[in-house]
């Protein structure tokens, strides 16, 4: 099959052109490895900076080219001629300043501006922004819903528990919760025997009000940010509803592996941690580029803060790492230095929006320590439209995201294929360095999103292991074909992954003599918490140890007097081992916890 056959449906690219022109990555192809050099990585853009004209903060004296109006090819080009000489000028970084940090669309004009000469792509930024407003909070009903295997009822305040339980009894019933205090229950019936149930309650002495339950939804969580209504596509991914359940915890570390991080940017204002710089080992982790910035307020803008826009993980903070210089470029050996630093110094999720099409041992060591050392680390899929490995995405211990656009559909420019995990919006509302705010466009803008994501799932559930993410968000996805290999991000079904899964309790009976000091027990545990619980004579002292089955990895060890327990998330099926120590006979109880991988395939 020929390579158009695969090619996947897309929307009209507005840089199609331009894309072509400068081979879709950073404006040039990185050089291919060899023995003896070093990959050149580099952030998915290294365009220049430019000047929109119209800040965030001041009112448009012209109008906006999406109503219509062009200026004259002559003006435009003097205007970027008086910008190029004010930006070699030295001229101090402002809020209106557009920062063009991956192919597509300018950063820091407001949010929805686009840079002069850019074109609008109808099915991207414009229509998303123009009907974000409408899209800003979910609807709520406007008829009522009932629960067809509930019933609500009231009973008189002076009836017995006796005489409630007969009418109940009668009606065929089974008691689900009580609210004695207001003499009201909560009862459970056959959805096909509800109405009969109603009819036989109602005549009860006893009761004086029966009727189907009514059901309530959570109204979605929504920040009274003030960029949030052009923020369409975290709700395409259903971030509100996620936010119901999870924002972020202020004990998490998310690493951006990047150019740096403006620390002033107010929108980040709060939400760093102590970074390093290794282009510079001298200066702080100071963004002279633009991209780093941007990712982060992605990941973890504040929200809710009356201003700016709504990061992926409220609470989360970011370490900035910079190994990109201001030109946004970094060798592979100096970006593992990074990764490695990070995970050392308390990182849990770390984002790569960058990368070449070729990779080295030292950065697949870096990203396998990562992993070992219980860090995820979330990759950009490449903007060259292409199904060719792009890293450090297609490490097998990276989660590769590309670039839909809000109603799923792939750009042009993002790279696609089976070898890429998932898929995320990819054109997002992002801070500007030095202030301001923009559409930042490209895979290295949706990678945050994930990244993100990730932090949220692991501040519910901070003992779950990389694979344990990794999972949940992949098997949660909303279905791609041909695009990825398991679909658009979900982040309601991808927080909700690891808390539904059927639960099993198995106990085994065992034996501890001298001549069998251990036993093992292989269980089919799904993805999921495991937990293995030792019960046995007071005086003993026994080990209950968990590995993978799949790799052999230790997973989790526990030594103790009874009762002695292991606990861990994990991907798949395990061994548990239950030893003794200094040979002594011991009978045991082995009580075991875990996700049922039939109920959860279907």
């Amino acid at each position: 099959m020929s390579h158009q056959e695969l090619r996947p449906p897309s929307v009209t690219d507005p840089c199609e052109e331009r894309d072509k022109t400068h081979s879709g990555v950073g404006g040039r192809s990185a050089p291919k490895a060899s023995a003896a050099s070093f990959v050149r990585l580099r952030p998915l853009s290294l365009y220049p900076r430019y000047v929109a004209g119209r800040g965030s903060s001041k009112p448009q004296r012209e109008p906006s080219p999406r109503r219509g109006r062009r200026r004259p090819a002559y003006l435009v080009l003097l205007l970027a001629a008086v910008i190029a000489c004010a930006l070699f000028a030295a001229v101090p970084a402002r809020a209106d300043l557009c920062v063009i940090v991956d192919p597509l669309f300018a950063v820091g004009c407001g949010g929805h501006t686009t840079s002069p000469g850019s074109r609008t792509s109808a099915s991207s930024t414009t229509t998303s922004t123009a009907s974000a407003t409408d899209e800003s909070v979910a609807l709520s009903a406007t008829t009522t819903e009932y629960d067809p295997g509930r019933i609500a009822v009231t009973v008189d305040r002076r009836a017995s528990p006796r005489q409630v339980a007969a009418a109940f009894a009668g009606a065929g019933v089974e008691l689900e919760q009580a609210v004695r205090q207001i003499h009201a229950y909560l009862v459970r019936v056959a959805p096909e025997r509800q109405a009969a149930a109603v009819r036989a309650l109602r005549a009860s002495p006893v009761v004086v009000r029966a009727g189907p339950d009514v059901i309530a939804h959570a109204l979605d969580t929504t920040p009274n940010d003030s960029e949030w209504p052009l923020q369409t596509g975290l709700r395409v991914v259903g971030l509100p509803r996620a936010w119901d359940t999870s924002r972020g915890s202020s004990a998490l570390v998310v690493a951006v592996v990047d150019t740096g991080v403006d620390a002033n940017q107010p929108d980040l204002r709060g939400a760093l941690v102590p970074g390093v710089n290794l282009i510079d080992p001298t200066a702080p982790p100071r963004d002279d580029h633009g991209h780093g910035t941007a990712v982060a307020g992605v990941v973890a803008a504040r929200a809710n803060n009356g201003q700016g826009m709504a990061g992926v993980c409220w609470f989360c903070l970011i370490m900035p790492v910079k190994v990109l210089d201001s030109g946004g470029s970094g060798d592979d050996l100096r970006i593992a230095a990074g990764i490695v630093w990070a995970v050392d110094h308390g990182a849990r999720v770390i984002n790569l929006s960058l990368g070449g099409p070729g990779s080295t041992p030292e950065l697949e060591a870096a990203l396998a320590y990562a992993s070992h050392k219980g860090a995820i680390a979330v990759a950009a899929a490449g903007n060259s439209g292409t199904t060719l490995p792009f890293y450090p995405a297609a490490d097998v211990n990276a989660l590769s995201v590309a670039a839909t656009t809000t109603t799923d559909h792939p750009y042009t420019w993002s790279n696609y294929g089976p070898w890429v995990d998932v898929a995320a919006p990819g054109c997002n509302v992002a801070p500007a360095r030095g202030g301001g705010y923009g559409v930042f466009c490209g895979t290295s803008s949706a990678t945050p999103i994930v990244t993100g994501l990730a932090a949220l799932v692991l501040s519910a559930h901070p003992g779950a292991t990389p694979a344990v993410i990794q999972g949940a968000i992949e098997r949660s996805g909303a279905p791609l074909p041909g695009v990825v290999q398991f679909g658009r991000v979900d982040a309601p079904r991808a927080l909700a992954a690891l808390g539904t899964t059927a639960r099993r309790t198995k106990v085994q009976r065992g034996k501890l003599t001298s001549a069998r000091s251990s036993q093992s027990y292989e269980v089919q545990s799904g993805l999921g918490s495991f937990r293995a619980t030792v019960r046995f004579g007071s005086r003993s002292i026994v080990t209950v140890a968990l590995e993978s089955l799949v790799t052999g990895a230790r997973l989790a060890q526990r030594t103790g007097r009874s009762p002695v327990q292991a606990s861990e998330p994990v991907a798949g099926p395990v061994r548990v081992i239950v030893r003794g120590v200094r040979g002594m006979p011991v009978r045991f109880a082995l009580t075991l916890s875990f996700s049922d991988p039939a109920a959860s395939s279907g």
